[in-house]
């Protein structure tokens, strides 16, 4: 059996007790396809790149399970049919990685007092300065000009 993560996307229209709900119903589909699933991480709410289907935001979620290959593409093709996920990625992971990365919310960033931006008075809008008078521009010295400007020998 190999190693692989599915990431999927559900709309945001459900509250977290239909999410789980929902995640437990794609972890019964893996398990069906021949799958078996260790772990499942709510990855939060996010606002999507492109409305999907008139959906803007939407609820990411991470399941690691084990599986044959003949059984990803079964679950790949049941979750294609599926109405209630968006999109889905099944990648297969690195037999390398034997421990699976945490997912912690990370703390808002914390910003020194001399990185936050000082403030600064609106400043008045600025007055454009009027344009000179154009001068009038004679027709005949117009001609003459083009005419040096054609005659004169190219190097």
């Amino acid at each position: 059996m190999e190693k692989y993560e599915l990431l999927y996307l559900l709309p945001a229209k459900y509250t977290e007790e239909e999410l789980k709900q929902m995640s437990e119903k794609i972890n019964g589909i893996v398990t069906s396809a021949g799958g078996a699933v260790s772990e499942t991480h709510q990855l939060g709410r996010r606002k999507l790149a492109y409305p999907i289907g008139n959906v803007r935001v939407g609820n990411y979620i991470l399941s690691f399970f084990d599986a044959e290959q003949a059984a990803v593409a079964k679950l790949n093709e049941m979750l294609r049919l599926s109405a209630d996920v968006l999109r889905f990625f099944v990648v297969q992971r690195d037999p390398a990685v034997s421990k699976i990365p945490a997912f912690v919310e990370e703390e808002p960033r914390r910003v020194r007092a001399e990185e936050q931006p000082s403030f600064r008075p609106p400043q008045p809008p600025m007055q454009q300065q009027p344009l000179p008078p154009k001068e009038k521009i004679n027709m005949a010295d117009l001609d003459k000009k083009l005419d040096e400007i054609l005659t004169e020998d190219i190097l």
